[in-house]
């Protein structure tokens, strides 16, 4: 019996397409679709005329996930996706590549003449990436119920527009965005994503089998000087953007420190934003303020990094006159300390043994590691039996234009999620 395949030309054309759906007068190859947005709409109507044209039966929910269903009144859903937004000049492939994928799975197996006996469920899921109000997996986390509107409605975009007027000027309605009451329709969860890293890449595999989120933690550090001209004696000073310099090169220190002589990194850590209260040449600034994103598969690293950081800023700040004040990102996942965490989120082994099968069978070079980024799996790890699968990134490049992952790659990962799906629907 000849064996079902993905049309990769055809995924790799979807993906282009669907890159068109960007805010007018971007650099070449950068991607800027926020959610609530014009441009996010009209990806939402494309996406939506391609379930239709295979047969799904589509749907926008309340929350504004993307819904298409193959409905052959079982009581149980296979459900494959990913996200469907992106962050401000981002790529073509970061989240795009899972929605992509589950319509090629749909596309190869109307092609077969497949029936199958779950239903089938698409879903590209809205703003995961929390890039505009800083909503992190806002949709998948409201459908599972982790979120609720009360938490996020006063959110402000850099712009100072609030979410609640975001939402109703794109036509929905917060009120009604409450939990789903279904999930216990749901089998399992599938979702291919690039690796956004470089070890699929570096170590010559070609399918990563997800083994899990690491913890994540993030703060945001403000370190208060004194603002003085340049004139003023520099042994005088209560400089924060020094006494900032060399608490950041600590960090650098204990990162590289944890994983050195490791055949990969066991921690990451990154200062994503600094902001001074001065843009003056020759004035000190008062303050300085950057957040911490630390991350690590054992989140026991990312803590240790955050308490070296700790104490390295006490001792900065006595020995240079300053202040300091550490505080959460504006994020609602579980506090911890000083800092947003993210716990540890363990995917279904028994969906990965099955990946795990079908990457050998295909003939695929894979290996099982862990994901240092966070997913739309994450909400619903939990709840239902949820699996990854990574193909990988050009350089492990992500979260910029160019982010690249090939045709051959991305059909690869669509071949795994196609035959795990087929196992899957197969299984007593």
């Amino acid at each position: 019996m000849k064996r079902i395949r993905i049309d990769e030309k055809v995924l790799g054309d979807d993906l282009r397409h669907l890159a068109r759906f960007t805010l007018p007068g971007e650099v070449k190859g950068a991607v800027s679709r926020l959610p609530w947005t014009p441009e996010d709409r009209a990806a939402v109507e494309w996406l939506r005329g391609r379930m239709e044209e295979l047969g799904l039966v589509p749907s926008l929910d309340p929350l504004g996930n993307l819904w298409g269903v193959w409905d052959v009144d079982a009581s149980e859903s296979l459900v494959l996706g990913s996200h469907r937004d992106s962050v401000p000049q981002g790529g073509a492939f970061d989240g795009a590549l899972g929605v992509m994928a589950a319509l090629a799975v749909i596309r190869a197996l109307r092609k077969a003449g497949h029936r199958p006996r779950h239903n089938l469920e698409v879903v590209a899921w809205n703003d995961e990436e929390g890039a505009r109000f800083g909503t992190t997996l806002f949709g998948s986390r409201m459908y599972v119920g982790a979120l609720t509107p009360e938490v996020v409605v006063n959110m402000r975009d850099t712009a100072g527009v609030r979410l609640a007027d975001a939402v109703q000027a794109a036509g929905y309605d917060l009120q009604r965005m409450r939990p789903s009451a279904t999930l216990a329709r749901i089998a399992a969860y599938l979702e291919l994503h690039i690796e956004q890293g470089p070890v699929l890449e570096r170590e010559h595999q070609e399918i990563g089998i997800v083994t899990g989120v690491g913890g994540i933690i993030q703060e945001r550090i403000t370190l208060h000087g004194t603002r003085v001209h340049a004139a003023y004696s520099g042994g005088d000073r209560h400089d924060p953007v020094l006494a900032a310099a060399r608490v950041l090169h600590r960090l650098a220190v204990v990162e590289a420190d944890r994983n050195r002589m490791r055949p990969r990194a066991v921690l990451g850590v990154t200062v994503g934003r600094v902001e001074l209260s001065s843009a003056l040449v020759n004035v000190v600034p008062e303050s300085v303020s950057f957040t911490v994103d630390s991350r690590a598969p054992d989140p026991r690293d990312a803590l240790a990094a955050l308490e070296s950081l700790h104490e390295e800023l006490a001792a900065v700040s006595t020995s240079g006159g300053l202040s300091m004040k550490t505080a959460p990102l504006n994020d609602h996942t579980t506090l911890a300390g000083a800092g947003v965490r993210t716990e540890p989120i363990r995917f279904n082994a028994d969906l990965g043994a099955v990946i795990r099968h079908v990457s050998h069978d295909l003939g695929y070079r894979a290996i099982d590691l862990p994901s240092w980024a966070g997913h739309d799996a994450m909400a619903l790890g939990p709840r239902v039996p949820t699996a990854m699968i990574f193909v990988p990134s050009v350089r492990g490049l992500s979260h910029t234009p160019s982010e690249f992952t090939s045709d051959l790659d991305a059909g690869r990962g669509a071949n795994v999620l196609l035959h795990t799906l087929l196992a899957l629907d197969a299984a007593p």
